[in-house]
Order: structure tokens, then sequence, then C-alpha cells
């Protein structure tokens, strides 16, 4: 009886820290690529995630980007803070680029200061950009983007922007674009998105669990 109180008490307190609806903390998903705008796309069939294609474009464009979409249900309508993987393909080059956030999805941003997303930002600015790149040896799995460079390192509002993070919520947009006076080669394929909890929230929620637990062993004893 005295582990079953435990168990309940332990989802009760995580219960506490999640917000109502439909996902939890670590929830994760997979954003397929939504769109391909400009040219010189290369089509590399079988080398994304899952076997779909992957697609590679090479050298400076003004128009060119590709795009995922936060747009499955059940991702939560707040701002949250969410890590970013990419799926690294098969084949094709992985030449560092940005993967930056367009917050409010179709209607952009405001620039440069999007009053939606908490955190001041660094430069003037609190538009979101993290770097990732990748090489032959990652190939066929998920890494994490970042650090930074314009990426918050945590959910304080004055948080430095070398982070693995972005303040995003369900209806943002992601993109990398080749809008660059250098050259970039790169394949891109999905993204895996999952939303984390506010590092606060998760020493607080260890330091209650560490509590009730050392207060149940003493009942024990």
């Amino acid at each position: 009886m005295k582990r079953v109180l435990f168990v309940g008490a332990v989802l009760l307190a995580i219960a506490a820290v999640s917000p109502a609806g439909a996902w939890n903390y670590g929830d994760s998903w997979i954003l397929p690529v939504a769109e391909r705008q400009g040219g010189g796309w290369i089509e590399l069939p079988g080398a994304g995630y899952n076997g779909a294609s992957a697609w590679q474009a090479s050298g400076p464009d003004g128009v060119r980007r590709i795009y995922w979409r936060l747009d499955q249900p059940g991702m939560p309508t707040t701002a949250e803070l969410w890590k970013i993987e990419i799926f690294v393909p098969t084949a094709g080059p992985g030449n560092w680029q940005p993967i930056e956030s367009q917050f409010r999805g179709a209607a952009g941003e405001t620039f440069p200061i999007e009053p939606e997303i908490p955190w001041a930002g660094q430069f003037g600015t609190n538009h979101q950009w993290i770097g990732s790149e990748f090489s032959d040896a990652d190939r066929g799995t998920w890494k994490a983007t970042g650090p930074g460079p314009q990426a918050p390192a945590s959910a304080d509002p004055m948080a430095p922007g070398n982070g693995i993070y972005m303040w995003l919520k369900g209806g943002s947009w992601l993109y990398a674009k080749w809008d660059f006076p250098w050259s970039i080669d790169r394949a891109w394929s999905d993204l895996r998105v999952t939303v984390v909890p506010e590092p606060g929230t998760m020493a607080a929620l260890g330091a209650g669990l560490l509590s009730f637990a050392g207060m149940a062993l003493r009942r024990r004893s």
C-alpha cells in the first residue's frame, strides 16, 4: 500500500509542474520538410528519415529556403523551450548552417524584437537561430543542434545566446536559408523537436521527490 501511495505522489508531483492540456514535458514530434522555396534543389531519394528523400542545395541564394512546421496535434500553444535535433541524411554534404525561428508561423516575427518570445536576446534582437552541421560519422542518426549562436541557454529572459534551446509554440515554423555572402552546401531531412521543462522547474521537482522519498523511507524503517 505504501508503494502505491509513493507512486501516486510521484505522478501528482509531475502533474503539478506539467501544464494543462494534451502534452507533457519531454514529448517529441518529428517534423517532415513542409516546403522548399527557390531553385537549385537536388533530391536525394531514400537518404532522409524513414527512407524519404533528403534535399540538397548549394551556393548563395536570396530566395532559397527550406521550412518545417510545428503544426501537429497536441503541441503546446504557449511559448515553451524546445530542443531541436536534425536527422542526418545518409547522403549529401553537411556544411554548417543555422536553423532560424519564425515564432508566429505564417504571421512571421516582429523584428528586431518579437514580444511573444520571452527572451531579451542579444545583438539588439531576440530572433533565434541555432547552428547545425554533421560529418560522415553522424549519418542515419539524430544529432543535436547548437550551442548558439543566437539561442537562449535557459528560461531566464536575460540568458546568454550560447544555448541549445529555442522558444517556440504550436504553429511556429523553423527554416534554413542560403541568403548569406558565403557558399553553403547542405542536405536536409526531418527535424525532431522536444518540449523541455524550464531547468528551475526540474530542480524543484527533483528536490521535492527526493524529500518525499526520504520521508517514505523513514516511515518504513
